[in-house]
């Protein structure tokens, strides 16, 4: 049986990296050509455009995984089927459910892959990938470092620990220097946009370096003018869809301990959750009409419709995430309701092969 397993995993893996590769290198391409419109602005050039894609491949990989699993398995099982090499085992002993059971072993070892780019691989190279740009596009210059974000506006030097999906900036400092000279210091633990161009600060010191003495006051809130320039916040804001699980819990743990909306996060976490099962769900989604297609005709309308399934899960994915939001129903109901009805399907059309 381990046998049949490697045989049947590595046929189907083959065909799912085969099939996500052309996606992704189609994603990619169309996403270049939209970079071009901003060739030219800045140091942003057809090489940085092209780096810039790259990047941020591991963030489409993991977007279209579960789909490409979907393809991947329709050409992989479906040519064994066509050799009659399902058949060959089936004839040698080997039943539905054995079969069923190697296909899952192999939704196992994919969703793995899955968990391993979305948590290791693509918030990594999202972050670099916003940041090249923005240091590519922005007039003001941008760093990232251990210990946050800087960025110069002015004369002033602005450290940002932390960029909330939302704008919010978590634990700002601003270094104000006149000729060269440090003169003040000031620490928010908030910075919040209320309108373009101002911001509100919230639990702010200030200290400030006299000759003969440092001055330090507190301040519960205050209103700044250009604290940070809308191009640098766009790109230090990396969407909560690209950062690691890891993230995203301490950025809920954050808002809910300061009684912020945290439910598009909550969302883009069980989206996250709800991603790798996917792909195991679209593999055995897979199988009634792999083995429906030895009994009878029309292999590619049956194929076609096994893409059509794929491409409704996604969108009724989308959906439901969306109109869970707007409609206040939780986060992990929306996500889970469209993978529960097509681990439904699944299950129903496995269950009726013969």
């Amino acid at each position: 049986m381990s046998l049949i397993v490697r045989y049947i995993g590595k046929t189907v893996l083959a065909n799912t990296l085969l099939v996500l590769f052309i996606l992704v290198a189609l994603t990619g391409l169309f996403s270049f050509i939209r970079e071009l419109d901003d060739v030219g602005r800045g140091n942003y050039s057809v090489l940085t455009a092209a780096f810039y894609i790259v990047l941020r491949m591991p963030g489409s990989a993991y977007e279209l995984f579960p789909s490409a699993v979907l393809l991947g398995s329709l050409l992989g099982l479906g040519a064994l089927a066509t050799h009659s090499e399902l058949t060959v085992m089936r004839s040698a002993g080997i039943s539905i459910t054995q079969l069923a059971g190697a296909v899952a072993l192999i939704g196992l070892l994919l969703m793995a892959i899955v968990v391993l780019i979305g948590e290791f691989v693509m918030p990594a190279s999202e972050s670099r990938a916003y940041e090249m740009r923005l240091s590519s596009l922005s007039k003001s210059p941008s760093l990232s470092t251990k210990t946050g974000y800087w960025a110069k506006s002015g004369n002033n030097f602005i450290n940002i620990k932390t960029v909330l999906p939302d704008t919010t900036l978590v634990n700002v400092n601003v270094y104000e220097f006149d000729v060269g000279k440090l003169e003040r210091v000031t620490n928010a633990k908030k910075a919040e946009q209320i309108s373009r161009g101002q911001w509100q600060l919230t639990e702010v010191t200030r200290t400030e370096f006299k000759p003969d003495s440092i001055v330090s006051e507190q301040i519960e809130s205050e209103i700044w003018k250009d604290l940070v320039n809308a191009e640098i916040l766009q790109g230090l804001s990396v969407p909560a869809e690209s950062m690691s699980m890891v993230n995203l819990n301490n950025q809920i743990n954050y808002l809910e301990t300061n009684q912020l909306d945290s439910q598009s996060i909550k969302l883009a976490l069980w989206t996250k959750i709800t991603n790798p099962l996917s792909t195991l769900v679209m593999l055995m989604l897979s199988l009634p009409f792999v083995f429906a297609s030895q009994r009878a005709g029309g292999v590619g309308q049956k194929m076609f419709i096994g893409i059509l399934l794929g491409i409704g899960y996604f969108l009724l994915n989308r959906l439901f995430t969306h109109l869970g939001l707007a409609n206040g129903l939780s986060p992990a109901v929306s996500t889970f309701i469209p993978l529960t009805v097509f681990a439904l399907l699944a299950l129903v059309g496995v269950l009726r092969i013969n």
